[in-house]
């Protein structure tokens, strides 16, 4: 056959499989012209580790393919290949000598692409870089030409915080807090800030002390309300009826973060001062209107409609419609970590509504309340703010210490309103834990000092109490926005990890039992045994390692705050970085890791309508099926990351 005749064939071939299928024709023809083919018969070596790698990029074109690390014990299943896979692709960003072995499991014909040529062509097709970057790095430093990238009036990016609907970050959101920003002294009169408000078309001022500080604010809504109700008077100084309840911004929080703490507090004005708190001036006055009215629909609109629901059946609708706002949103892993943080601040105001609606109705129905306050923990993927799907949820009841003749009446009414609150939660759609850690059952309904008590024969006893199967609990977050009781039990338990070292070795050796799979082969998940299944547990192989790593490192970092899988790993990255960046990278690249397998889980959920916990590869797209195989690389590596630092084997 003639030679141009078999670089059409192999051209033919290559555009079917990415990187090739982001390339030109003409490139193609040009790679084919300048490659080679191979034969290998089956059980032959195509390259071993520590070989000097040669000019070549190999594409599979059929057979089989296993790249294997040689150990005296027998060989280490480290990937499979076969049809459009590539080999030797670790030499387009070293030139080093093989990592790894390749041994042919069948017949083998191999097309042998310049790797020089290659790499060249792969550098100016962005979505061909995109593709190989994913192989080797998770870290989101790719902007392809497709994408756009917004900037302030400085020059420097702006994250964006939602792609559709016109929700792009399309200029700096101090700027409209700046130019919405009316301030008033402390003295001035009611009737002149009523002016002042008319004048400048504004819905609040802000009241400043005379460092420029924020000290209170009004808005034209409560002084018309205490107008019509007589009790303002038009000559009162401000002072004596501006409200200081204040919540307070930074200059560089994005629209993102003044978005959730908007909707966690509740509140429609956020002040924006030169640090971020109340104790430096006043630089603008951050309105949801005006962020609602440039940059279109918001969450914030979906969390006053959790607030109000008037029953169980409504509630049932906002989470519909948060997940299909999710679904509407989600269109890549970027989004991801801001979508978690908004949806845990809904989820707490969903769970908030079911309590007052539970404790309204046993009210009614004549229960005492009781002098203890108490505290909803929420816990597990709630309490990480990683609950996007109704999946299992985690928590507990924790109340005050009463007297002791009124223990028993306090723990039989928090016992029925966590039945009831328990049971509005499942009929909202929510699985339960199959562990039981909920607070319908009486070991996670207590007093405070019973709740420290369980979690101290958790920590000292770790073996007897079966920690392993408790431990979605210590990821543990109130639903209330600051809470004392959450607090006290956080710092105990903290003080008790720290006065019991071998508890970190013990949740670190559990962390060690959920490996994730070696690759994704035609469709097909491959253990390190070689078995094939077609589905991927993605929930037990690929995000609760991670979840578990994370929950060490923060342990180890003396404390539980933050409970987020991604913040706790970028955390522990940066504490660790002045000891060893090898270490703080890769538990960077874990915290990426998840992002790609959480992405993956929520999305096949969300559009299946399943928890998401069991995904098919044959569902996703090529990209995402290579950011999961080298996702399983990167979970793997935090795992015998664990395993070597405390002293532990990582297999059987």
């Amino acid at each position: 056959m003639k030679a141009s005749a078999i670089a059409i064939r192999v051209v033919d071939f290559l555009k079917q499989h990415p990187p090739f299928s982001f390339l030109e024709e003409r490139v193609l023809l040009e790679l084919a012209a300048k490659g080679r083919v191979k034969f290998h018969e089956g059980g032959e070596i195509v390259f071993s580790r520590g070989q000097p790698r040669n000019r070549y990029l190999y594409v599979i074109q059929q057979g089989k393919v296993r790249i294997v690390d040689e150990k005296p014990g027998g060989d280490r299943l480290i990937d499979l290949r076969g049809e459009g896979d590539l080999l030797g692709l670790q030499g387009v960003i070293s030139d080093g000598p093989y990592l790894n072995t390749a041994k042919t499991d069948a017949d083998t014909i191999l097309y042998g692409i310049d790797r020089d040529d290659f790499i060249a062509h792969a550098e100016r097709t962005p979505k061909a870089k995109r593709y190989l970057a994913a192989y080797f790095t998770l870290n989101p430093a790719y902007s392809g030409d497709e994408a756009v990238t917004q900037r302030d009036s400085r020059g420097i990016p702006v994250p964006i915080t939602l792609r559709k609907g016109g929700l792009w970050e399309v200029g700096e959101p101090h700027e409209i807090a700046r130019a919405t920003l009316v301030t008033v002294p402390q003295s001035t009169p009611v009737r002149e800030v009523a002016r002042r408000l008319q004048a400048k078309r504004v819905a609040c001022v802000v009241v400043v002390d005379d460092a420029g500080r924020p000290v209170g604010k009004l808005t034209d809504a409560d002084m018309r309300d205490r107008l019509v109700e007589g009790t303002l008077c038009p000559d009162a100084k401000v002072e004596h009826v501006m409200a200081t309840d204040l919540v307070t911004a930074a200059p560089g929080d994005s629209t993102g973060d003044l978005l959730v703490r908007l909707t966690r507090t509740g509140k429609s004005f956020l002040i924006v001062t030169e640090d971020g708190t109340l104790d430096t001036p006043v630089q603008g006055l951050v309105y949801e209107r005006n962020l609602f009215l440039q940059y279109g629909r918001f969450p914030t609109v979906l969390g006053e409609a959790i607030g109000e629901a008037p029953d169980l059946a409504a509630l049932c609708t906002m989470r519909e419609r948060m997940e299909a706002l999710l679904l509407e949103f989600l269109e890549e892993r970027a989004a991801l970590p801001w979508l978690m943080e908004m949806t845990g601040v809904l989820n707490r105001r969903m769970a908030r509504r079911i309590i007052v609606m539970c404790r309204d109705a046993m009210e009614a129905e004549g229960y005492e309340r009781p002098v203890a306050g108490f505290s909803w923990l929420m816990m597990g993927s709630g309490g990480r703010d990683e609950l996007l799907i109704r999946s299992a949820v985690y928590h507990a009841l924790v109340y005050e210490d009463s007297a002791p003749d009124e223990a028993e009446a306090t723990a039989r009414y928090y016992r029925e309103l966590a039945r009831r609150a328990g049971a509005a939660t499942r009929q909202c759609g929510f699985l339960e834990s199959e562990q039981g850690v909920l607070a319908q059952q009486p070991g996670w309904c207590l007093p405070i000092s019973e709740m420290e008590a369980k979690f101290r024969a958790f920590i000292e006893s770790p073996v007897e109490t079966v920690v392993y199967t408790a431990r979605d609990a210590f990821d543990f977050r109130p639903v209330e926005y600051r809470c004392p009781l959450a607090l006290r039990l956080r710092c105990h338990v903290e003080e008790c990890i720290r006065a019991n070292p071998a508890f970190l070795r013990h949740m670190a050796s559990n962390s060690l039992l959920n490996q994730p799979p070696r690759t994704i082969f035609q469709g097909y998940v491959v253990d390190e045994q070689g078995i094939q299944r077609d589905e991927l547990a993605i929930k037990a192989h690929a995000l609760l390692p991670l979840v578990d790593v994370g929950r060490v490192m923060a342990m180890e970092g003396g404390a539980l705050s933050p409970t987020g899988t991604c913040a706790r790993l970028r955390e522990a990255a940066r504490r660790l970085r002045a000891e060893s960046a090898e270490v703080a990278d890769k538990l960077d690249e874990a915290s990426e890791a998840f992002l790609v397998a959480h992405y993956a889980r929520v999305l096949r959920g969300l559009m299946a309508g399943t928890d998401g916990a069991f995904i098919r590869p044959n569902n996703l797209d090529p990209e995402t099926r290579t950011l999961l195989k080298t996702a399983f690389r990167t979970i793997l590596e935090a795992l015998e990351l664990l395993a070597d630092r405390y002293n532990l084997s990582l297999r059987a």
